[in-house]
């Protein structure tokens, strides 16, 4: 081959490669000129081709606080233009959906969660298009609240925190999740003095001079609103109510007089003999006083002056119950009234059963059962542990995953635990 043969068709392809190259360099700079305004023109045509069959979104998206995607025009974002199967063409679960912009370890940190948010409800709560609330509110905080918090349990007594007066109910609770219970955004012994100083005269001076700054307020006073004066709590314990300190504290301090069960039993000796059974709830508490495991010494706006709805009060204790609880498709009905079944105190009857076996079938609850159904009673033996049967033999009355609270399925795993084919 000669030189300039060679030289020609080497000469050849690289004309080519250049060509080439130049057609690619000015196909990009046209396509990068002309993109951004395409991309913008596709996203106001997206928006403009929804309004076009839905002209009542205009409504919905002209509130003064839009979604970012709804205000970008990205309508498909949140929905399918073809199909979905889930309503109003969202694209997905709307709880994943949610989680896709919003960082779901900041929205869930805390280990209490708020129901709604748990549960994946965002709506509940918040306009997914626009609101004239700030954080795209459906209505303002204080009533979003009151939605599932009813009024009447909040703010309907005589006198009225200032801050639920005000409606101002972010002002201690945090909306989706916390650290402590209550949702509350701080300790509740340094909340209050947040905006309650200490050192205030007239604080001091309502509470004879007892330093408060570490202080359990709510366990005097209703955060929400009272019908007794400094929004003190429905019942009072009576040497409280008739400020008569002295009764239980060492004149001037916070301290008790007496340590233990003796300080009560001063005033209720009789409860003692509801402790002296075979089982005995007498386990020690706050300064080796048992009773105010349960009990606030001062005020409560719970019956018998217990320190917590009596759900929560005895879950404190009986973590392992609330868990099996929680994961439950099935609960007994009266699970949040722990007394419906057991006694508080002391019981000869295992597991604090009011009437023993008899709790199930008394008259207000199930008493037909055991006659017509599967026999019970000491005759009936349950051939797994030779002892007599039940209501709890073949029902969990805490939770369980299957239909009545059965402890197995009811077509065939139960029932061949004891009568094998």
């Amino acid at each position: 081959m000669s030189k300039n043969h060679g030289f020609r068709r080497y000469g050849l392809r690289t004309f080519c490669s250049l060509l080439g190259a130049a057609v690619l360099v000015a196909a990009a700079t046209v396509f990068i000129f002309f993109l951004p305004q395409d991309v913008q023109s596709a996203r106001r045509s997206t928006s403009f081709l929804c309004m076009e069959c839905h002209p009542e979104a205009k409504e919905l998206i002209s509130k003064g606080n839009v979604h970012k995607p709804v205000k970008l025009g990205l309508c498909t974002s949140c929905h399918n233009p073809h199909a979905s199967k889930h309503a109003n063409l969202i694209g997905s679960d709307i709880n994943a959906l949610c989680y896709n912009c919003h960082d779901q370890r900041r929205v869930l940190a805390g280990t209490e969660v708020h129901a709604p948010v748990e549960e994946g409800a965002c709506l509940e709560c918040h306009d997914p298009h626009s609101s004239n609330q700030k954080g795209l509110l459906k209505k303002t905080a204080s009533e979003a609240c009151y939605s599932c918090h009813p009024r009447k349990d909040i703010s309907a007594k005589k006198n009225v925190h200032p801050e639920v007066k005000k409606g101002n109910c972010l002002g201690c609770h945090r909306p989706h999740a916390s650290d402590r219970a209550g949702l509350l955004t701080k300790d509740r012994r340094r909340l209050c003095t947040g905006c309650h100083s200490a050192k205030d005269e007239r604080l001091v001076s309502s509470h004879r001079g007892l330093n408060v700054a570490k202080a359990d307020c709510i366990g005097c006073h209703s955060p929400h609103s009272s019908d007794n004066v400094g929004i003190l709590k429905a019942s009072m314990h009576k040497p409280f109510k008739d400020r008569k300190c002295g009764a239980c504290h060492l004149p001037g301090s916070s301290k008790v007089s007496r340590a233990g069960t003796g300080l009560c039993t001063e005033c209720h000796e009789s409860k003692m003999s509801d402790f002296n059974k075979r089982y005995s709830h007498l386990v020690n508490g706050d300064g080796l006083n048992p009773c105010v495991n349960c009990h606030n010494p001062h005020s409560s706006d719970e019956e018998y002056l217990l320190k917590d709805k009596e759900e929560r009060l005895c879950f404190s204790c009986h973590e392992d119950t609330e868990k099996l609880t929680a994961k439950s498709n099935f609960t007994h009905a009266e699970i949040q009234k722990c007394s419906s079944c057991h006694v508080s105190h002391g019981s000869n009857e295992q597991y604090f059963l009011a009437a023993g076996e008899d709790t199930c079938s008394t008259e207000q609850c199930h008493a037909t059962q055991g006659r017509f159904t599967h026999p019970v009673g000491d005759e009936v033996i349950d051939p797994r542990s030779n002892t007599p049967m039940n209501c709890s033999t073949c029902h969990n009355p805490m939770g369980s995953p299957e239909e009545f609270i059965l402890r197995g399925g009811k077509d065939r795993e139960l029932c061949i635990q004891c009568h094998q084919v």
